[in-house]
């Protein structure tokens, strides 16, 4: 299983021994997304702690996914639960069909309800079904409704391009 771009960058800081708020601060992103990208990195290189990430760093650099030294891009970015999904069988059949019927799909309800680890679930079962992949977008370190678009961009790996915004 390959690793992200981003997942990319995230690896080369590790291998300065950065710590997470400065690596979040490098890559404009969230602490919490750094450790996401962190316990991501830890599973899918098979290694046991930070200093061994640090160790593999230097094998990868942080050019485009399927570059030299980095493996291909993987289909899904989606956080690794840390305990399995139990339950909510009637929730998780709507919301794959919701799925299959629209390019978008929205879950409300009350905080702490557990709608995230029920996308997540169902996103990890269906991501083989799409050909660009499942993606995680973590929305909530935005505040600023206008840096909605660049957080999508930066969870897809795009950056801003001379002349356009991630917005365009």
């Amino acid at each position: 299983m390959g690793i992200s771009v981003r997942e990319a960058e995230v690896l080369v800081a590790l291998g300065e021994h950065l710590t997470n708020a400065e690596i979040g601060a490098r890559l404009f992103i969230s602490i919490r997304t750094v450790e996401s990208h962190v316990s991501s990195l830890l599973r899918k290189l098979q290694v046991a702690d930070r200093r061994a990430l640090a160790a593999v760093a230097p094998n990868v650099h942080s050019g485009p996914a399927g570059g030299a030294g980095v493996p291909t891009a993987v289909a899904a970015a989606l956080p690794s639960p840390l305990t399995p999904f139990v339950g909510r069988v009637a929730e998780r059949a709507a919301l794959t069909e919701a799925l299959h019927e629209h390019r978008l799909v929205t879950a409300v309800g009350p905080g702490g309800v557990g709608k995230t680890r029920l996308a997540l679930s169902v996103a990890a079962d269906v991501t083989d079904r799409f050909a660009d992949g499942v993606w995680y977008v973590d929305l909530v370190p935005v505040t600023d409704p206008l840096m909605i678009a660049p957080a999508i961009a930066d969870a897809l790996g795009l950056g801003e391009s001379q002349g356009r915004s991630a917005t365009d």
